[in-house]
This record gives structure tokens, sequence and C-alpha cells, in this order.
């Protein structure tokens, strides 16, 4: 018997034999956009009243029934490009299919299929390979060049869905097996694709770290909640940055030249300004300053930046990450190089000064504020601050 094989999610192709037509070639889209809909409708003939709707009326004055029929026939041009000896798309009382004596062999039906028996199978290593299947199957978005057109969306919407559900299944057997290099690798893939998934991101780097691999871990992270600050417009999750507490504590290899151990402890490149770090650093930081301070009696001084708008809301984030990145290079080149600052939140900076009483830590926060103002083009975005001295009692 034919058949063709239909890929739907990525590139839309129709392969048969050795032969395939895609849309990437340089056709009307409203050819590509009426195979697909007969192809997603494929177990029935469509009126052809449903496939005019569902193609653009933007000929004034052209016969739809007219122009379907035109491109029916330019439809059939080019899919004879696949040498298939059976009619692919047959006519029935005045409503078009795809031929019924062809077996089709549909990417998006596959895809389902092996996550609906992999839900229902209850041994490990089966449920594993079908799930895999599964993931694999899934390439990108559901017809991603038609991915706003109205009857593709709440298609691709459940894919997507069911896609996410079906990696999270994998992981979590994956996890079970102690299979931490698969799990890498689906993750890694599964974040291209929904970069919005917390547990893909969280598992990612948990089995970084679980293989040893803190750097890794720590990159992957620090790329993480970049992605989620200036894209998103959110702060990662309490979980998150727990895992990443743990994935930091390096297993170092044991060194007996104490000059090693320096050389490794050194920044490898000149820096200026202040030490910008990632959040729970700068929270171990700031605890070794209170347990130093609660010897010493010395204060800690702690600012904290807010950008808002000038209506006291939080601005939209193409402007907003534009205003946190020249706020940042203000900050580092306002501060010292004994000085600590870390991005606390979507729209804010802390500040650790070291060797600063009240009246200069004020000071140095309107030399911030006065740099930003002159960096800062935007007027309907300010910047606030409050600024706080801890002193010995407090910390008992």
């Amino acid at each position: 018997m034919n058949k063709l094989k239909i890929a739907m999610f990525g590139e839309f192709s129709v392969t048969y034999k050795d032969n395939t037509v895609s849309e990437h070639s340089k056709r009307s889209k409203k050819l590509w956009l009426l195979l697909q809909y007969l192809v997603v409708h494929h177990n029935r003939a469509v009126a052809q009243s449903e496939l005019i709707d569902i193609l653009s009326r933007e000929d004034e004055g052209v016969n739809p029934t007219s122009a379907l029929k035109t491109q029916i026939h330019r439809l059939r041009d080019i899919l004879s490009e696949l040498g298939c000896e059976t009619p692919i798309i047959v006519c029935i009382n005045g409503a078009y299919s795809i031929n019924s004596e062809i077996e089709l062999e549909i990417d998006a039906e596959e895809f389902e299929k092996a996550f609906k028996e992999a839900s229902s199978n209850e041994d490990p290593d089966e449920k594993l390979s079908l799930i895999l299947n599964a993931v694999n199957l899934y390439t990108g978005d559901f017809l991603a060049k038609a991915a706003y057109e109205s009857w593709v969306v709440p298609l691709n919407t459940y894919y997507r869905s069911v896609y996410s559900k079906a990696v999270h299944i994998a992981v979590e057997l994956l996890s079970t097996m102690g299979k931490l290099h698969d799990i890498i690798a689906i993750c890694s893939k599964a974040s291209a694709i929904n970069p919005y998934d917390e547990f893909v991101h969280y598992s990612h780097i948990k089995a970084l770290a679980e293989l040893g691999d803190q750097e890794s871990a720590k990159r992957q992270y620090e790329t993480v909640t970049h992605l989620m600050m200036t894209k998103f417009g959110i702060s990662p999750s309490k979980e998150l940055i727990e895992l990443y507490d743990t994935a930091i504590k390096s297993k170092k290899s044991v060194k007996s030249d104490i000059d090693a151990v320096i050389s490794d402890l050194l920044e490898q490149r000149q820096v200026s300004g202040a030490f910008f770090c990632e959040y729970q650093i700068f929270k171990h930081l700031y605890q070794l300053e209170i347990r130093d301070a609660q010897r010493t009696g010395a204060s800690i001084n702690i600012c904290l930046l807010t950008v808002n708008g000038s209506d006291g809301e939080m601005p939209a984030q193409n402007p907003l990450n534009k205003a946190m990145q020249r706020l940042q290079d203000c900050v580092s080149r306002s501060l010292r190089g004994s000085d600590i600052f870390s991005r606390y939140s979507v729209s804010q900076f802390v500040i650790m000064l070291s060797n600063t009483n009240e009246q200069t830590g004020d000071l140095i926060m309107k030399r911030i504020e006065k740099a930003f103002k002159r960096e800062n083009t935007n007027k309907d975005i300010e910047l606030s601050y409050t600024f706080k001295t801890t002193r010995r009692n407090e910390y008992d």
C-alpha cells in the first residue's frame, strides 16, 4: 500500500519513498494551509465552504469557489512531484479529502499514540521506551509557520502541553534509573522548545550537579536566571535557588601546592568597579559579614535599588531590561572594588557597602541615582532606593 510520511512538527513536509515536498520551498502559503487542513482532517471529506473559510479572502471580486478549485489544482501539481501513483487529493460529492487508499504516517498522531500508550503502561522499561519515542517525535511547534492561524492555535497548545507532560514523565523515570546524561540531553532540547518550564531547568541543573559538574550547573543556573528576569519578568523559584545553593559547592581534587590553590582562588581577568555576583553568593557573603560584625562591632550597610515606572507600576519588560542593564553599569562604576551587589529581583539590585557609615552610604546612593538619571533616556522610568545600617545589637 502507498504510504505518505507527513511531518507536522516544526517544518511541514510530505514524503513519498525518496521524494519530499515541504513548505520550505517558495510556494504560496495558502497552498500549504490548504494541504495542512486536509491532513489534520484526513478522516473525513471537507466541504468547500469550510476550506474557503480557512483561506484568506484578500482578493476582492474573485469567486471563492473558483479560487478554491484553482488552489486545489496547484496543490495537486505540487504533490505530483512526489511521484505517488495514486491521486493524493480526491473530490467526493463536491468535498475534498486525502485519498483513503493512501496510508498516512503522521508524526503528530504517532506522538500522541506513543504518549497514551506510555501513560497506561506500568512496566518502567516499556514506559520509558514509549515516552522517549514520544519525546523524540516532537521536534518543534505543531505547524510552526501557521501557528497563528485560528484553527492551529488550540492544536499547537494541546501538543505543547502533551510534550511537556511527556518530558516530565521521561525525566522522572530517568532520574529513578540514574540516567543523568539522558536527562541532560532531554532537558537541553526541551528548554529550547519551551523555555518557560522551570521543572526542566531544575532537572537539568540537578543532573549536572549530580554528575559532579558544578561549573556547568552554575553556568546553566545563571543562564536560566537571566532568561527568567530579562525575558519573562519573573524571579527564580525558591526551589531553584536552593538547588543552586547546593550546586555551587564544588568538590575540588586534593592539591598539595598552596600556590596552585591561591591561583585557583584569584580572578582570572582584570576587573574594575564593584563585585557583581549571584544572589545566593551575596547571601553567603552577607552572613560572613554578620559573623565578623558580631565579633568586631562593625555595622553592615545594605541598600535596595528599585526601578519603577513614573506611574508607580513596574515598566514593560523591554524598557525594564534596558533600564536594569544601565543601572547595573552605573552601580558597578560608582562603587569600590570591595563593595558587593547582586540582582535581587526583576526590578531591583541589592548592595552591601563595606567600611561605610550611614551618611557616606547615602552620598553613594545619590551618586548612583545621579549617574542613572544621566544614562537613562526613558523619562517614564524612575529609580528609588532605601538604605539601612545594621548595627551590632541588631544581630543578637
